[in-house]
């Protein structure tokens, strides 16, 4: 039996919340760097006036909302495990199972936080670093939300009492 395929034990989806951030962090990391640079290559050229300053300073500016979005993205994240282990019905040795697996869920989530801590080290991206606060400490600390997971999943999912096929 694979435990990571088994929709029973969830394995699988304590390990994509993490991964998924850290996509999307370095994502939005690396957008914010690109356009960033865009924007002053641009005020550079003679055809840069203060319309465009405006403008481009305003782009910039909405482009600071995805520390936000990564925020929203962890909280829903950690509600639809939530929700969707709620409906399983599964045996508790299942649980047993996910406490022994916590451990190399935390040190998978450890490992992305490792990788994503050594990507944005490069000194090209300090300048943009600045503007993410939030999305670096989510994704520094991406073994604690990978707590978070198993512990809002296993409550889901074993913490309710069993009725025939159906749950309650």
């Amino acid at each position: 039996m694979n435990f990571f395929k088994n929709k029973k034990g969830q394995g699988n989806v304590y390990i994509a919340v993490p991964l998924f951030l850290m996509t999307y962090g370095l994502l939005f990391i690396i957008c914010y760097l690109v356009l960033y640079n865009f924007v002053s290559v641009l005020s550079t050229t003679p055809y840069y006036d203060a319309q465009m300053n405006e403008a481009s300073q305003k782009f910039l500016g909405a482009l600071q909302l995805l520390d936000f979005v990564m925020v929203f993205m962890t909280i829903v994240l950690i509600v639809s495990i939530g929700i969707t282990s709620y409906r399983l019905a599964t045996p508790s040795i299942f649980f047993i199972i996910n406490l022994v697996a916590g451990a190399f869920y935390g040190f998978i989530a450890y490992f992305f936080s490792y990788i994503f801590t050594q990507f944005v080290s490069n000194p090209m991206l300090s300048a943009v670093l600045l503007y993410f606060p939030r999305t670096i400490l989510l994704c520094t600390n991406l073994h604690w939300v990978a707590l978070v997971c198993l512990i809002v999943g296993s409550i889901t999912l074993f913490g309710k009492k069993a009725r025939g096929q159906y749950v309650e």
